[in-house]
């Protein structure tokens, strides 16, 4: 299995080619770049949040709420809050997912569960996608992605390092193929991976425009029944005459 300091080289190498690859042939700006490569970097080491312990796992949690209020900032202030409401925002969400987050994980999860595999990809990849905030959709897309390369640099190495040849013969460790992989040994972390998937995949396409959302199908006309008698100009109502009339 490979060890941390290979999964952050990995990816680390991977987030600026993938950085100036946005930048110099796919023409965003340099900003754009530079938070797609910091994103791609920092998602290689996102399956290993499902580890037992270390500092390396208490760095990529650190990390990982630091980040989490700066993605919340942009949506609250789309909103129009600001100041001290938006900072309590950004501390309580540092909180939650700084020590709630690291919590319930080391509660629910196992080393090598559902996070190395193919759906917490995904997973992970549409949760950036829907939580980064941009107008330009292609901007979303492009951070997605790059979490999506960094998130598949960890599978993919840790499947390289399964593989172990002594010079004569080549075997699999017990690990193989526990990390590029669609479902586990246990049916809640399945159901549960696999609900997530489903749900953030059909928001996704409901953002891309790919679904059409259905809160915003346009209501039927209502019909309007009409007659001759809408068209026809006003009348009035005949007076009986009077005496001075006859007269």
């Amino acid at each position: 299995m490979a060890g941390y300091r290979e999964h952050v080289t990995v990816s680390g190498l991977l987030g600026v080619a993938y950085g100036c690859a946005a930048v110099f042939l796919m023409g965003f700006s340099l900003v754009q770049g530079a938070i797609a490569a910091v994103l791609t970097g920092i998602s290689g080491m996102l399956p290993d949040l499902d580890s037992d312990s270390g500092r390396p796992i208490k760095e990529l949690f650190g990390v990982t709420a630091a980040l989490a209020p700066l993605l919340l900032l942009q949506h609250i202030h789309a909103l129009g809050v600001e100041g001290d409401r938006a900072m309590f925002f950004a501390i309580v969400s540092y909180g939650v997912v700084r020590y709630g987050g690291a919590f319930l994980l080391s509660k629910l999860t196992v080393h090598r569960g559902m996070f190395h595999s193919i759906p917490a990809l995904l997973i992970a990849a549409e949760l950036t996608f829907l939580a980064y905030h941009s107008d330009e959709t292609r901007v979303r897309i492009l951070v997605a992605v790059g979490v999506g390369i960094g998130f598949l640099s960890h599978l993919i190495l840790d499947e390289v390092y399964s593989v172990q040849w002594d010079g004569a013969r080549v075997r699999l460790a017990k690990s193989a193929g526990s990390a590029l992989k669609f479902f586990g040994p246990a049916a809640l972390p399945n159901g549960i991976a696999m609900g997530l998937l489903i749900f953030l995949t059909y928001a996704t396409l409901v953002s891309l425009g790919i679904v059409r959302d259905p809160g915003k199908i346009p209501a039927p006309e209502v019909l309007r029944v009409t007659s001759d008698l809408d068209d026809a100009p006003p009348f009035r109502v005949a007076q009986e005459p009077t005496d001075t009339q006859m007269q």
